[in-house]
């Protein structure tokens, strides 16, 4: 296991547009090649009759404040398989199909924070023909710590249905779309497609069989739900290991769907910076940072909607990284966002240390440097 999540982070590394030297992978018993100034997440590989004798680095680690993420095999015998000194962290179940290894994977990046904490899916779907999946989908994901929006759930009482459908859809990471024999006929669920695109969101697109895959789908990852998958049963259902595969698609899925978020605020940024004879500079750290004569800004891409926590948290990243001074900036796609949530937000500007920048105001921010 230890040699594929290996390969699995330095995967999701690429797909986020880093290095695959942003993390240095060490072996237990190597502290003295950590570097101490910079965060360090451990993952622990659990075993029958686990003491914590041979594991001296797990106390420095926790005194530290370092993650630590227990695997075990099996939950319910926890107390077998890590040391005592690991048993009061919850511990992860290294189980089928792969190990939860996309979980883990997402879950070291998550706490590095180059995937945003808030695990986000839409899912998209016919009522009259796939209510029963959807439900299992949901349900599974839930069960796995994604915050899961599905209509019939998700929408409070005397709100308005599809502004709150677009604000959703809008700060998700994946939309589970279940492309099924009736899906493209509803006026809803094409536009719902459709948005997806616009909003450079990633979709994990489910073609029922005989459906075909659709050309205008460009940010689909297409998954083909074979006949076999389907219960005869009335409502038709999807079988277990279809509906695990489907939620280790969404965990795989979201590194690709951030990253390309991500470039789109970046590009647009700089193209606009640039137009007005600035020269940005992007940070290894993802951040863009630019002089205006004696000004200085940093430029940090949000991704989905931001809130008053996630500024706090972006303006205390760059502090870290050594910026001080100066004007701090998170930018975010405002397509699809409630309107009062907009105002929510021009309101935060006058009491947080950063200011909130949507696309269509980024020119004119840039034209009062």
């Amino acid at each position: 296991m230890r040699d594929a999540l290996i390969e699995r982070l330095s995967s999701a590394l690429s797909e986020l547009g880093l290095p695959k030297e942003s993390i240095d992978f060490l072996e237990e018993g190597s502290r003295s090649n950590r570097k101490k100034n910079i965060p360090t997440i451990a993952i622990f590989l659990g075993y029958q009759g686990a003491d914590d004798d041979p594991h001296n680095d797990l106390l420095k680690l926790i005194d530290e404040s370092s993650v630590i993420i227990p695997v075990v095999e099996d939950l319910s015998q926890v107390s077998n398989y890590l040391p005592s000194a690991l048993l009061h962290i919850n511990a992860i179940a290294a189980s089928l199909p792969d190990n939860n290894l996309e979980r883990i994977v997402t879950l070291v990046l998550e706490n590095f924070k180059l995937l945003r904490q808030e695990r986000r899916i839409f899912i998209s779907y016919k009522r009259s023909d796939s209510q029963a999946v959807a439900n299992q989908i949901y349900d599974a994901l839930d069960a796995r710590g994604f915050d899961v929006f599905i209509d019939v759930r998700s929408v409070p009482p005397a709100e308005d249905f599809q502004d709150i459908l677009w604000h959703r859809l809008t700060d998700s990471d994946v939309v589970v779309l279940l492309d099924t024999k009736g899906f493209r006929e509803s006026r809803w669920t094409t536009e719902e497609l459709a948005r997806a695109n616009l909003s450079n969101i990633q979709i994990l697109h489910m073609l029922w069989p005989e459906q075909e895959e659709d050309p205008a789908t460009a940010f689909s990852h297409f998954y083909f739900v074979k006949p076999e998958m389907l219960s005869k049963a009335d409502p038709v259902e999807l079988s277990e290991m279809a509906v695990a595969e489907v939620c280790n698609l969404c965990e795989s899925l979201r590194a690709r769907a951030i990253a390309a978020r991500h470039r789109y605020l970046v590009d647009t940024f700089c193209d606009l910076a640039r137009d007005l004879n600035f020269e940005p500079n992007v940070q290894p750290a993802r951040w863009i940072s630019l002089e205006a004569g004696d000004k200085r800004v940093v430029a940090v891409p949000a991704i989905g909607i931001p809130t008053s926590e996630r500024i706090d948290q972006i303006f205390k990243s760059v502090s870290e990284e050594g910026f001080e001074g100066g004007e701090k900036w998170v930018l975010y796609d405002n397509r699809g966002v409630l309107a009062r949530w907009v105002q929510h937000l021009d309101w935060l500007d006058g009491y947080l240390p950063a200011r909130t920048i949507s696309v269509p105001k980024m020119a004119e921010s840039l034209g009062e440097l």
